[in-house]
């Protein structure tokens, strides 16, 4: 238990070392350009801003509820409070899943994209920020060296890295695509999960059942893949959601 506790103390303090590290890099190259982190990744504190995160963070919640419920209708197992989890594991859980997030979106959605939209346009560069974030999780998720399964991890993660990209691109703020990426990643892990860490645990009985390989994508995948595509259709088609847009230039 210490040990473990060890771990998550370690892996939590190299993100906070990450995240601080992108943010000087980006500060510092912002400033070459007279720019500021806050007109070129939106990283202001506001009503707005506050509002474009808990709209994100509420709507992947809810999916990932729905998605996980259903899926144990299908299965026919039942989630569970946890026994004997502490406070102190869901607040670590919380800041784990945020930093994890944050990271990820700084090193995807933020200096980078935000260039790649001055240089490339906006379409391209976060096609291009979509398709780096799924071959990311080829070694993430262990999949390097099998091709099916780095298809399908390009598509069904770069479609979602797609979304994010267009949250930034559309918002000028990495409050949205963080809110999106967060309520999802909160749910999947530390809420819904048989990691060992989450809140409510998965119990099965006799009548419990192993979806097969379709069920698990019509179950798991497809709704988080028609998720994602309807939120870019509704962001390309939507007009800037801000009153003036940054200099890309």
């Amino acid at each position: 238990m210490f040990a473990k506790f060890q771990i998550n103390i370690l892996c939590n303090a190299m993100d906070i070392v990450g995240n601080l590290v992108i943010l000087a890099i980006s500060w510092f190259l912002l400033r070459l350009e007279h720019k500021s982190l806050q007109n070129a990744l939106g990283l202001n504190l506001s009503i707005y801003r506050l509002l474009q995160f808990m709209v994100g963070f509420l709507a992947t919640v809810t999916l990932a509820v729905l998605v996980h419920y259903t899926y144990a209708v299908a299965a026919n197992f039942t989630w569970v409070l946890r026994a004997n989890i502490s406070p102190y594991t869901l607040v670590l859980n919380v800041y784990a899943a945020l930093s994890l997030v944050l990271l990820q979106e700084l090193l995807f959605r933020g200096y980078l994209l935000y260039q790649g939209i001055g240089l490339l346009g906006e379409r391209s560069a976060n096609f291009i920020s979509a398709a780096a974030f799924g071959m990311y999780h080829w070694f993430i998720l262990g999949v390097f060296g099998n091709p099916f399964l780095m298809v399908w991890v390009l598509l069904t993660t770069g479609i979602w890295g797609l979304m994010f990209a267009y949250a930034f691109s559309k918002t000028h703020s990495l409050a949205l695509p963080v809110g999106l990426h967060f309520g999802w990643a909160f749910v999947d892990k530390y809420i819904l999960s048989d990691s060992g860490q989450s809140l409510l645990v998965p119990v099965t009985s006799i009548h419990s059942r192993y979806p097969n390989t379709i069920e698990s994508i019509m179950y798991l995948h497809l709704p988080k893949i028609a998720f994602a595509v309807l939120v870019i259709i509704l962001l390309i088609k939507s007009r800037s959601l801000v009153s003036s847009r940054p200099k890309y230039k």
